[in-house]
């Protein structure tokens, strides 16, 4: 079942960050981030259950940028637990968000992945995303 993240779901979506992250992320900045976006109009953490469990989770952050026609949604966060990956989980989370973001009016979506997640490029690929930007970091 796919459905928004509640508040009681907080401890569960950390560990899911924790997974995608590869290391735990700090708790008391997770907590802020997480209930400051619940209450946020253009953030959507959205959740796969499966038997009461939550094994998936995406996020939708909608962007309002000058140099764009109308509103963009970028996806941040995209995580399935290990052993439900093959199961069509992130396939469902991905055209879930497409269907948001077709309501809510939005011309397309962007998402970022660290180069070395050869598997998640594939992924997007096979979902339509082209890379056609660069992505920059710096830390500070």
């Amino acid at each position: 079942m796919i459905e928004n993240a509640k508040k009681e779901d907080l401890e569960d979506i950390y560990q899911l960050i924790c997974e995608l992250e590869q290391e735990q992320i700090s708790k008391d900045y997770f907590i802020k981030t997480y209930l400051e976006g619940l209450d946020n109009k253009d953030i959507y953490f959205i959740v796969y259950r499966h038997e009461d469990k939550i094994i998936g989770l995406i996020s939708l952050y909608i962007n309002y940028h000058l140099h764009h026609h109308a509103p963009t949604g970028e996806i941040v966060e995209l995580v399935v637990l290990p052993e439900y990956r093959g199961l069509k989980v992130g396939h469902r989370l991905i055209e879930y968000v497409e269907g948001l973001a077709k309501e809510k009016g939005l011309i397309e979506l962007e998402l970022s992945t660290s180069t070395y997640r050869k598997k998640a490029h594939l992924f997007y690929e096979a979902h339509g995303f082209i890379k056609d930007h660069y992505n920059y970091t710096k830390d500070i």
